[in-house]
């Protein structure tokens, strides 16, 4: 018995050692091993939209009720994208109501933002804005190198050092103003044939889509905004004349919900009808627990206040 036990104690020892080995490999591959991390794909319906000789990014979405309703360009938020927030969960699911919606990207929210920011924009840019990955936020595309082509052989009668090299002519482009970009979303719904032309913007998207209004040549149907916090200076409510809601999450910060009702009230002093709220229990800024009270909300809002008028004429 003893011999016995001596030798399992032996053989335990043995391998011992390439057994701790083995066990210390494979917690090292678990640590090594990469990750699997989820990669979405290019935004559902992404479509560069051209602008002049260049073009942004943009998605749009065709409507699957096979009744089309209208059209609906998004505005999304500052430091969001085309597929965020309440704009991507609208952008994606109107379509089954019988809306085509298109988002653009916007890159400036106010005019002096703006102005900044074409001072840097003048050295060689991509011809369209960043792809956007689905619930990713926007990467620049990195600037386009050019190649130089090969200098022209010297004539044999001239020296190599009175040969001059002219530099090629570094190509520059025009600053895409955010006036031009949803002017151009406009006029791309204008001339597919839409009747109701929507505009829907959240946050600083909101007040764009406000200031739009008053500026653009294309005849708009209804005016939405979504979490919209307190109007630039300059900027006025009751100037708006065609229906317009408001949307507010019951979750969204203080300050959004006192710029609201501020607005409310003075479009109820004004007695001007064509002014709606809607508060949406429950949602926050991106509405992901209620994505479909959200959409409800837009879509009933605006069958009642465009679709029941044409069957009423």
């Amino acid at each position: 018995m003893q011999i016995q036990r001596r030798l399992i104690i032996a053989l335990l020892m043995l391998f011992s050692p390439v057994m701790t080995v083995n066990a210390g490999a494979g917690e090292n591959a678990a640590v090594d091993k990469p990750q699997i991390l989820r990669q979405d794909s290019v935004t559902k319906g992404y479509q560069p939209l051209a602008v002049g000789e260049q073009s942004i990014a943009a998605a749009y979405l065709p409507q699957t009720l096979g009744t089309p309703r209208g059209a609906v360009l998004l505005l999304h938020d500052i430091n969001e994208h085309i597929d965020s927030a309440a704009i991507g969960l609208l952008r994606r699911q109107l379509p089954s109501y019988g809306w085509n919606t298109l988002a653009i990207k916007i890159i400036r929210f106010s005019e002096a933002n703006e102005e900044a920011l074409a001072d840097t924009e003048t050295a060689t840019a991509p011809t369209a804005d960043a792809e956007v990955p689905a619930e990713a936020d926007e990467t620049p595309a990195p600037p386009v190198t050019e190649v130089e082509d090969a200098p022209a052989e010297t004539p044999a009668n001239e020296s190599t050092d009175s040969a001059e090299t002219t530099p090629p002519a570094e190509q520059t482009f025009t600053n895409i103003t955010t006036a031009q970009r949803i002017d151009a979303a406009l006029l791309k719904l204008q001339q597919e044939g839409h009747e109701n032309i929507v505009l829907i913007g959240q946050g600083a998207g909101g007040q764009l889509a406000l200031k739009t209004i008053s500026e653009t040549a294309v005849p708009i149907a209804a005016l939405i905004m979504i979490n919209t916090d307190e109007l630039a200076e300059g900027m006025n409510i009751t100037d708006v004349t065609i229906p317009m809601l408001e949307i507010l999450g019951s979750r969204q910060q203080d300050n959004f919900k006192q710029a609201i009702l501020k607005r409310q009230t003075q479009m109820k002093t004004e007695q001007r009808n064509n002014y709606h709220l809607r508060q949406i229990t429950g949602a926050d800024h991106y509405f992901s627990s209620v994505p479909q009270q959200l959409t409800n909300q837009v879509h009933g809002w605006l069958y009642k206040q465009l679709l029941d008028e044409e069957a009423e004429r």
